[in-house]
């Protein structure tokens, strides 16, 4: 057992165990206890600590001498940086004289301490080490932070993959006066401009990340020298030594180790180029197009995967696919693994053709209910009048306006960019939206206490597909491992008391859903089943209202609504309603639900949950898409206009009430409409 954090110039303490401090050290700093005792000198202590959830945390103590108000007005920016594959800063604050800064702690050696244990790393490991600490420095960079002290000594290899960890230490030496903000005698990974006296920047960051994966693969940096004088010129005036870092990745990095900063090209182009920018650009057009390959016309033979034992703890990390030496974005045949809208339905009816009704392969109805007489019936609810917007929010990285009014039951509660740099936005309480994610789609709970994070990169440190779980009010995040490669799961889905999270298990290779994941966000596991039959990747699985899961099928002859037991099994069919889109078919009460007219005109058809009777037929605009329901006597849909969409509020009689959100421009975000999260 060790007693001490390993002491380092700038702080990686990835120390599993460590005693209690001793009598001289604190004992707490505000609400965390002290777990662990100092390491290094005075002028820069390090503990471990726990806060009264018990989550472990590094606080580090710095020098004296700074302006307590400027320390806090330059740390407190960085608690909203939740980068994954970054450990989070958690605060900061004052111990008398002496500001502390308070990280997320993370258990591992650091690549300094791995390279010189085990050796270089080769092939897969070192394609996972620099496609993951890019990642996360890509989500640095685009939260408008950078972290000035990238190296060995600052990337942990955790339990979950790479981590880079020390974000915000640089900045907050900055706020203590006569400090530097860079330990003298480690100039190998600091940029030409740094070694200059340029403060640190994105540019910067960039070099050093290059310089640190040449590191990994060659055992030394690449500007290695016999002195510190010697390595400082050769960083300044020569090229690097790229020898041991093969192919592309080498191709790479000569890039980033540029000496002008001009010349570097930018986080997330590197990150674009390690994981194959034109699949990547591919699913994210597919997002919003809607594209969609017709099924094969060969059941699958292989079930799903027995899902892994879900991690017990700790953060998991961002997972990415691998594919071959480098890493390529889950593309299913020219359609994006996720977020990819079912076909009109006639194409439906095109495609069912060539599907045969044998159980295991097309989804051939189970049980069916009797079919009722479809008599128009108008809604039972009592009318809900629709306000006038009185409000419009621009969405950042968008030319997108939305027009909203504070009574509004259903608002934009996240997006998604859908060209570079892939961001995810999040809305809070107060209405503002921020970053909560790359090429990842961000699906929050009803309630507010859940954000699930599905990315379009997986695989990468793991052979098994993972959801990432935030907690928004706390700050935490953790991962659970779903199904085993090749399969993969997709379409996020919560139930409505934000208790289970369904997700739909795609096998990539042939197009089908094949099965479902119902995860438990706090006991932290998944479930994996298998279908009784399967279908295109474009019918997801959604929650029925009493939390019973349905999905939509075509048999090539009918085309409705299955509806599952958790088994798997078929329990009840719809067969003459017609196919939903997407997940959200349900009103808020749930009593009525929308798909595509069975007839195929493009015409919505809304029906009565619990007795399959049609209440509704709405004519919408060619080429239409439902994306939702306001109320029980509205839904939102989505129509082409010129060059860009319109999201607008449609009543069940056709009226055209109001345009909920405008989108100038033809595929460039994909935006999500959800009930208003109760305050």
């Amino acid at each position: 057992m060790i007693d001490r954090l390993p002491h380092r110039e700038t702080g990686a303490f990835p120390m599993p165990h460590a005693v209690p401090p001793n009598p001289a050290d604190p004992h707490e700093f505000a609400e965390y206890r002290i777990t662990g005792g100092a390491g290094g000198a005075r002028s820069q202590e390090a503990y471990l600590a726990e806060d009264p959830s018990g989550k472990r945390v590094v606080i580090r103590l710095l020098p004296p001498g700074a302006d307590p108000g400027r320390f806090l007005r330059t740390v407190d920016p960085l608690r909203g940086v939740s980068a994954f594959g970054v450990a989070q800063v958690m605060g900061g604050g004052m111990y008398g004289d002496r500001p502390y800064m308070v990280s997320e702690h993370v258990e591992g050696p650091t690549l300094a301490e791995a390279v010189a244990a085990e050796g270089t790393l080769r092939g897969a490991a070192l394609d996972r080490l620099a496609i993951g600490t890019m990642a996360a420095l890509a989500a640095v960079h685009r939260a408008g932070a950078v972290h000035g002290d990238i190296r060995p000594e600052t990337v942990v290899l955790g339990p979950g993959g790479p981590v880079v960890v020390d974000f915000g230490f640089v900045s907050a030496l900055a706020a203590v006066e006569g400090v530097p903000t860079r330990p003298v005698g480690l100039p190998a990974y600091q940029a030409p401009e740094q070694l200059d006296g340029a403060p640190p920047a994105a540019q910067a960051d960039v070099f050093a990340w290059a310089a640190t994966v040449a590191f990994a693969a060659g055992g030394t940096t690449p500007f290695a020298g016999d002195t510190v004088a010697e390595t400082v010129n050769r960083v300044l005036n020569d090229e690097p030594d790229l020898a041991a870092v093969p192919g592309e990745l080498g191709a790479v990095l000569a890039e980033c180790l540029a000496k002008d900063p001009a010349d570097r090209p930018t986080a997330s182009t590197v990150l674009l180029r390690l994981i194959g920018e034109d699949s990547l650009l591919e699913a994210a057009t597919a997002i919003t197009t809607g594209r969609v390959a017709a099924p094969p016309a060969t059941p699958p033979a292989t079930p799903p995967a027995a899902p892994p034992a879900a991690p017990s703890g700790g953060r998991g990390r961002r997972a990415l696919v691998l594919g071959g030496a480098f890493l390529a974005v889950a593309v299913v045949s020219g359609a994006a693994v996720y977020l990819v809208a079912p076909p009109r339905p006639a194409e439906i009816r095109r495609a069912a053709a060539a599907v045969p009704s044998a159980p295991g392969g097309s989804p051939a109805p189970g049980p069916t209910a009797a079919r009722p007489v479809a008599t128009a019936q108008p809604t039972d609810a009592v009318w809900t009048k629709v306000e006038k917007p009185n409000t419009e929010v621009k969405l950042a990285g968008t030319s997108v306006t939305v027009h909203e009014h504070p009574s509004d039951p259903v608002k934009i509660s996240a997006y998604l960019l859908a060209g570079q740099p892939f961001t995810s936005y999040l809305r809070e309480r107060s209405g503002s939206f921020r970053q909560i994610g790359t090429a990842e789609e961000a699906v929050p709970s009803p309630d507010g206490r859940w954000v699930a994070l599905n990315p379009f990169i997986k695989f990468v440190g793991s052979d098994h597909d993972r959801i990432r779980l935030s907690d928004p009010s706390g700050g935490g995040q953790f991962a659970v491992a779903t199904v085993k490669k090749p399969l993969r799961t997709m379409f996020p889905v919560w139930s409505r008391d934000g208790s289970r999270l369904l997700l739909s298990i795609l096998d990539a290779e042939k197009n089908l859903i094949t099965g479902f994941v119902l995860v438990d966000p706090v006991a932290r596991t998944a479930t994996a089943v298998q279908a009784e039959y399967f279908d295109d990747a474009a019918r997801p699985f959604s929650f029925m209202p009493d939390g019973r899961i349905a999905r939509g099928f075509s048999d090539g002859k009918r085309i409705g609504i299955n509806v599952y037991d958790t088994s798997g099994r078929v329990a009840r069919s719809l067969h003459w309603v017609g196919g939903p889109q997407g997940t959200s078919w349900f009103s808020p009460s749930g009593a009525l639900f929308a798909t595509y007219c069975p007839k195929g005109d493009g015409s919505l058809c809304v029906w009565n949950t619990e007795t399959g009777e049609r209440r509704a037929t709405v004519t919408v605009p060619a080429k239409t898409q439902p994306a939702g329901w306001f109320n029980e006597q509205h839904v939102i849909v989505r129509v082409p206009h010129r060059k860009g969409t319109r999201y607008q509020l449609v009543a069940l009689d056709g009226a055209v009430e109001r345009v909920l959100a405008e989108t100038p421009r033809e595929n460039e975000a994909v935006l999500r409409f959800d009930p208003v999260a109760p305050s």
